[in-house]
């Protein structure tokens, strides 16, 4: 940043899900699973409560609804239905008690001091 007079004082550091295209180069790079056990390995419980699947959810341009943006990206439902849920079912889904999909990418949300979901409440 002094190259061009840039002072960085809050800076965030996210952890890039290993979905889509940077998962496609992570398995081309032979590196998939090391990034994979890095996440995990980092996994701090206490991200749990902020991450954005606990209180949003994401609706892509169709109007269907997923658990979070990485989940809509994926293509993955809403919680454990095994096809795909639309705004206009909402009227009928409890979403209060409802599943929350999970899968290896969601390691990325937990990790550290978390992701885009709201980081680790503490430390």
């Amino acid at each position: 940043g002094e190259e061009f007079g840039l002072v960085f004082n809050h800076l965030y550091s996210l952890a890039n899900m290993p979905i889509k295209r940077f998962g496609s180069t992570l398995i081309s790079r032979g590196q998939f699973d090391g990034y994979l056990a890095l996440l995990k390995g980092a996994h701090r419980s206490d991200n749990l409560d902020a991450v954005m699947c606990r209180d949003l959810i994401s609706v892509d341009w169709q109007g269907h609804v997923h658990d979070c943006d990485f989940n809509q990206m994926l293509g993955l439902p809403l919680g454990d239905s095994d096809k795909p849920v639309h705004l206009r079912d909402l009227l009928t889904v409890d979403l209060e008690r409802r599943n929350i999909r999970v899968a290896d990418h969601c390691y990325g949300c937990t990790a550290g001091q978390g992701s885009s979901c709201g980081g680790a409440l503490s430390g």
